[in-house]
């Protein structure tokens, strides 16, 4: 591909770090899907201090694409360096590309003639297909519209209604130069920025959300990856951030909103929050993360009113949650030397307990008559022949520095 000398109208924005293997894979891919681009366009690339050979794999490219280079001597953090690569860009229309994503040309191309079509629209969003490059399938994309979305300036209640009906995740965007730096985006804890961002932007002119996707988030690049997502961790944990943007896009239609109709905004942010909760919920069950706090997010839930979207009973999590915190809790383990489990033993829950116990384990059917139990966590099962002559022995145990947890309270402590 020729490079263009041609002032670019599209600034494709990079930002990376220790990723060259991807930005490799992406850049060659850009060689093809921007073949023909029908307008001129310049690739800003702002390496944020990367140690790998990522200078060399860009200057690999030099001659196939209109690239700009862009180094930070150190490493500024993921999103700073985000915001960096957008302002640094020259174009009339920025779009923001991951490092280990691609996007179809084509459709850029179309999203672009819209916007030059209509000088109000002052940012493009659209949902974005998954693939899996290892196996080479689609995987659906994520959200959905039924056809494009076009919301006037200020109408910011209306913007909400579309985020709310079609759960629609503003992320994935071309935004004119003269938006963005009018707006200045930034990326603030209370409030997810997808959402906080797109109401800022409807200050400035009208957004089109549009059917048609133009982004290609890519599931799995290479079979032996181990990457880091920005994204894929925060959607276990970001729906206090989800609920905060959408009460800040509320918040700025409030002057158009009676009260009956902003409880019903409420509800329903309340609702979408859950249904994120539920995702997070999935995801860490799924990926085995700490239980005890998997059952608090489930018991938020439930005090939401929603305890039928868990994606696993409560009881479930709540035993799994009992379990660990028993094998986990720092004060329960604190000066112990070993677990002594007392009662019937199931033999996955054994393996369970081996497996994340912080201290030795030994498995006894009945109470222990006449063993030094000094230093010992002694965890009698309620179903445990004797437990009932034992557990009243606490405090002579606890002066042998030793603590004896009952099935019974801990079950109790999560509600079972």
């Amino acid at each position: 591909m020729p490079v263009s000398t041609t002032a670019p109208l599209v600034s494709f924005c990079i930002p990376t770090h220790q990723r060259s293997r991807y930005l490799q894979s992406l850049l060659a891919g850009l060689c093809d899907q921007l073949a023909g681009f029908a307008y001129p366009f310049e690739i800003v690339i702002a390496d944020n201090a990367s140690a790998d050979d990522t200078e060399a794999v860009v200057a690999s490219f030099t001659d196939a694409l209109p690239i700009r280079y862009l180094r930070h001597a150190e490493n500024i953090g993921g999103y700073p360096n985000i915001q960096y690569v957008m302002s640094q860009a020259i174009g009339r229309y920025l779009v923001y590309l991951s490092d280990d994503d691609c996007l179809l040309g084509e459709q850029v191309a179309a999203a672009v003639a819209k916007m030059e079509a209509d000088p109000a629209i002052c940012i493009v969003y659209a949902p974005w297909l998954l693939y899996d490059l290892v196996d080479h399938k689609e995987q659906g994309q994520f959200y959905s519209v039924p056809h494009d979305l076009y919301v006037a300036r200020g109408q910011h209640g209306q913007l909400l209604d579309h985020i709310l009906r079609h759960h629609i995740f503003p992320e994935v965007q071309i935004v004119r130069r003269e938006a963005f730096n009018a707006t200045l985006p930034r990326v603030r804890e209370p409030a997810f920025l997808a959402f906080m961002h797109s109401a800022d932007y409807l200050t400035r002119g009208a957004v089109l959300i549009q059917k048609q996707p133009f982004y290609v988030s890519i599931t799995r690049y290479f079979a032996d990856e181990n990457r880091d997502q920005l994204g894929a961790d925060e959607v276990e944990h970001a729906w206090d951030r989800y609920r905060g943007g959408l009460d800040y896009l509320l918040a700025c239609s409030q002057e158009n909103l009676g009260i009956e109709e902003r409880q019903g905004y409420q509800m329903r942010i309340q609702r979408m929050v859950a249904q994120r909760m539920a995702v997070a919920l999935r995801l860490r069950h799924a990926k085995g993360r700490d239980p005890v706090d998997t059952y608090y997010i489930a018991m938020r839930m439930r005090g939401m009113g929603y305890e039928s979207m868990l994606p696993v009973p409560l009881a479930t999590l709540a035993s799994a949650a009992a379990l660990h915190f028993l094998l986990t809790d720092t004060e329960l383990n604190r000066g112990m030397k070993q677990l002594l489990c007392v009662g019937p033993k199931d033999a996955s829950v054994a393996a369970y307990v081996r497996q994340h116990a912080a201290l030795p384990v030994e498995f006894i059917a009945r109470p222990p008559g006449g063993v030094d139990l000094s230093h010992t966590l002694l965890f009698l099962r309620d179903a445990a022949a004797g437990c009932s002559a034992v557990a009243p022995d606490v405090a002579e145990l606890t002066g042998r520095h030793a603590r004896v947890v009952t099935e019974h309270d801990l079950m109790a402590k999560f509600g079972l």
